[in-house]
């Protein structure tokens, strides 16, 4: 849905009472439009003496400053979004656009779609996991919940793993804080990582602080 443009007539009425000595606050309650958007016409006004539409460079945007933001915003959210996805959700809203047009706005808030990549499981690794499956069998369900693990993935027995493509900065890493409050996890929490490099790194930097 694009943002309503106010008519030459009601910029106009803005600048002149603006002028008259009226502020910002009295402009709105009296023409009964928002008070950012008195701001903006007399900051135009102001720079350019004029309340005229001005000639916009190349090709306007598609899509509104909000459905953009939101766009952005639901893919930093949820990396694993569609772009199929992403494409309903501008439709619901009125502005239907190609899929390339969605692409080329998370481009530019540097988003990019990534392979999610997982390791294959070695023999030990295999053998590491049942035992530590096994030790556990006794435990409780309260005891998990205080358990964040640093690796999430889907093993398929059967069929085959199809590529799944997730939206992410370059050498983005979340933060190991933001994942306990997204989890709402206890304070008092159990870190369970595999001994990998960067994830030792993590960890013992947050022993550090």
């Amino acid at each position: 849905m694009k943002n309503k443009e106010h008519t030459r007539h009601v910029r106009d009425t803005v600048v002149k009472n603006f002028k008259a000595g009226f502020g910002y606050k009295k402009i709105s309650q009296t023409l009964s439009i928002p008070r950012s958007t008195v701001q903006a016409i007399i900051l135009k006004w102001k720079e350019y003496q004029t309340t005229a539409n001005l000639p916009r460079p190349g090709h306007p945007f598609k899509l509104s400053a909000h459905t953009r933001r939101r766009l952005i915003r639901d893919a930093a959210k949820r990396p694993m979004i569609t772009q199929d996805e992403l494409q309903r959700s501008t439709a619901e809203v009125g502005d239907s656009v190609h899929r390339t047009t969605i692409s080329r706005i998370l481009h530019k808030s540097g988003l990019y779609g990534r392979v999610a990549r997982k390791p294959f499981l070695k023999d030990n690794h295999k053998k590491c996991r049942l035992k530590f499956a096994t030790s556990h069998l006794g435990d409780t369900p309260n005891m998990w919940k205080k358990v964040l693990w640093s690796d999430e993935t889907k093993i398929e027995l059967f069929g085959h793993n199809a590529k799944r493509y997730v939206w992410r900065k370059s050498k983005k890493r979340k933060n190991l804080m933001e994942s306990v409050k997204d989890l709402r996890l206890e304070w008092r929490f159990v870190f369970q990582q595999d001994n990998d490099p960067k994830q030792s790194k993590i960890y013992n930097g947050m022993v550090q602080k």
